[in-house]
């Protein structure tokens, strides 16, 4: 199999007409312009329901009011930061697809609202194309892993996404070797990896230099470990069964120690027993003394 022509089928997502008829689209835009421009983009797509507003607080009054499948809000501070509003907007409607635009947001900004629940991002000014773009990778694409948006490390989560995402390819390329169904997966395993890649590309801090880098370090330190995945798997049993020894021991050697603790215990009672009974033996020696003494007085 030509794996070369695989990749150039590679089909972008989309969608359907209906899909895009049954959207319900609300735009939040200040500018009296660009909202229209908005508007007249989303119906040349074939969006069927089409709302706006001219500032957060009467986007969230429309939020309240009604049901929308898609929120294209402008990213801007006004009386409502974007961050803040966009957790309001989830508060009233968590199903909704939200995509922040502005003009060259800085990369910190467009992943502060990514965080936040945003699932896509338009620059402006917008094509028609870019729009359309940003509609359909917000609803179709995969959203970015749990693991990158709240690492502690950006860059070193960002490197672990395009390898695992490379790792994945290549996998399903070994297999479509012997399975017609693997095959059929090459172009959204490659969609998935392109995507992987231009994310760390777009949001690595210290740019494409430092997630190369990023990438180098976790491919040396993966190259000293298992490698397949059998044998990662492995590794973790062994990991885990190492703890449990571990835990095993500890517990042996407490009870250990309990069993000592009862021994020294038990010989300590022993002892106040025995003296208990030697003094009361005693005690019975001395009456007895006395009361044959008492006796030969008597005589």
């Amino acid at each position: 199999m030509d794996f070369e022509k695989s990749f150039q089928r590679t089909k972008t997502l989309s969608l359907s007409s209906t899909e895009r008829q049954k959207a319900s689209v609300l735009v939040v835009e200040p500018e009296a312009h660009l909202r229209q421009t908005l508007r007249q983009s989303l119906i040349g797509l074939g969006y069927g329901g089409i709302s706006d507003a001219g500032d957060h607080a009467a986007a969230l009054q429309k939020i309240e009011d009604r049901h929308f499948t898609h929120l294209i809000f402008d990213a801007r501070h006004s009386r409502i930061g974007p961050k803040e509003f966009l957790q309001r907007a989830f508060e009233l409607d968590p199903t909704m697809t939200a995509i922040a635009s502005s003009y060259e947001p800085t990369i910190d900004d467009v992943f502060d609202l990514l965080i936040s629940g945003a699932r896509g991002y338009l620059v402006k000014p917008f094509t028609t194309e870019s729009l359309d773009e940003a509609l359909v990778m917000a609803t179709k694409g995969e959203p970015i892993s749990e693991a990158v948006l709240h690492a502690r490390n950006r860059n070193e989560a960002l490197a672990s996404l395009v390898l695992s995402s490379l790792d994945s390819l290549a996998t399903i390329i070994r297999q479509s070797k012997h399975f017609q169904t693997a095959r059929r997966e090459i172009p959204q395993k490659a969609l998935v990896f392109r995507r992987s890649v231009d994310l760390g590309y777009t949001f690595a801090k210290g740019g494409p230099m430092m997630l190369r880098e990023a990438l180098i370090d976790l491919c040396l330190e993966r190259s000293q470990g298992p490698a397949t995945r059998l044998g990662r798997f492995r590794k973790r049993q062994e990991v885990r069964k190492k703890r449990k020894e571990q835990k095993g021991n500890q517990a042996l050697s407490d009870g250990q120690n309990l069993s000592e603790e009862h021994e020294t215990e038990i010989i300590s009672l022993q002892g106040q027993i025995s003296e208990k009974f030697s003094l009361e033996s005693d005690e019975q020696e001395e009456q007895s003394d006395i009361e044959t003494s008492q006796e030969q007085s008597a005589e």
